[in-house]
Parts: C-alpha cells; structure tokens; sequence
C-alpha cells in the first residue's frame, strides 16, 4: 500500500469508525518554526482530511508534511517505512 494512501486510511478510520478515540493518535508534522522542526497535532484537533490537506481549526496542512503517526505510544505509521509484509 502507497504510502499516502495509507496515511489517509489512518486518519479516515480514526475520524468515522466508532471504535476510535481521536484523542489516542499524535501527528507529527515537518513544522520548519519549531524548534525542533516537527509540530505535534493531537487526533482531535483534526477535523478532516481531503485533497491532500489535514484541516486542523480551520487551517490546512499539506498531508506530505505528516512524517509520523502515534497511537497510544505506539508508532504505526511512519513515512519511508513499509508496512508490515509490504515488499
């Protein structure tokens, strides 16, 4: 599975299943005015993802920019890493 695609599989199942706590997830987003040059932005900040963008409060953020996503912890997406059994 393309990368992109996964990542928007990712936050579709965490905005519409039921079963998901939005707060459980953490994105973190290339941000070159942080310090660290990554931005948090928690699961329930989000409010939706369509072409190509995170609309977090209104704002959008340029789904290329997601390097790494969290939930509870654990991290289960990560850009440039293949998924498990992925070639």
């Amino acid at each position: 599975m393309a990368g992109g695609s996964e990542l928007r599989e990712i936050i579709n199942k965490m905005l519409h299943d039921p079963r998901e706590d939005p707060s459980r997830y953490t994105f973190y987003v290339v941000d070159r005015g942080e310090p660290s040059q990554l931005r948090e932005v928690r699961g329930d900040e989000i409010e939706g993802v369509e072409r190509g963008f995170l609309r977090v409060y209104g704002a959008e953020i340029p789904l290329h920019r997601v390097v790494r996503v969290v939930r509870d912890g654990e991290v289960i997406w990560e850009r440039g890493r293949r998924a498990p059994g992925g070639r």
